[in-house]
């Protein structure tokens, strides 16, 4: 299925939140989902990691926008890593990193994904919801596979090492893996995301 969202949830979007100069929106909209559930910590790219791949971004493009999404639970540690990025920014780029944790409906969400140039995120429900819109989504996988449970869009983008021991967490063993030590996602760099990011946006944008 396909989601298009209608002109009340677009004006909406763009007319409260700081996307635009003069009418035009500013170019490219990323938004980074940095955590999955807590039920599997393993699937999680590591916080430092966003903060870094942010820091990047906001270098690279002139009139980026940057944002954050995630469930209610999850708008405390969301605004942490706002925090952290806006800290160690450009100060001139101060409304550049957005907070959406726990502020949007699901038709909210879907309605940014549709706006947004691109979605960079662990291995969780967005990136399947993600692929309901146009957006470009880059997925990041480690314990589990994304052979059996990747996302069917025609925009996803992979990262997955394919390491001997993954996949350890999928349904078929019921989401149970003894390991506690996620190299799958350790060996994700920041530097191979960002310029698989840079790819993307070069050929989309």
């Amino acid at each position: 299925p396909r989601f298009i969202p209608d002109d009340f949830e677009m004006r909406t979007l763009v007319n409260t939140l700081p996307f635009s100069i003069g009418g035009e929106l500013r170019r490219p909209i990323i938004i980074l989902n940095p955590n999955a559930s807590d039920m599997l910590p393993l699937r999680k790219w590591a916080t430092e990691n966003f903060v870094a791949l942010a820091l990047r971004l906001l270098d690279h493009y002139k009139e980026i926008i940057i944002g954050i999404t995630g469930a209610l639970s999850e708008k405390e540690s969301a605004e942490k890593i706002s925090a952290q990025i806006r800290e160690r920014m450009d100060g001139s780029k101060a409304n550049s990193v957005i907070n959406f944790a726990g502020k949007t409906t699901l038709t909210q969400l879907f309605t940014l994904y549709s706006v947004a140039d691109m979605l960079i995120t662990n291995d969780s429900g967005p990136g399947h919801f993600s692929s309901m819109t146009d957006v470009s989504t880059l997925i990041l996988f480690g314990p589990e596979t994304p052979h059996l449970f990747g996302p069917l869009g025609k925009n996803v983008h992979i990262i997955w090492k394919e390491l001997a021991c993954s996949p350890c967490v999928n349904a078929f063993n019921h989401r149970f893996s003894p390991c506690n030590d996620n190299v799958c996602m350790k060996t994700i760099t920041v530097d191979e995301v960002y310029e698989k990011v840079v790819e993307i946006l070069r050929l989309n944008v």
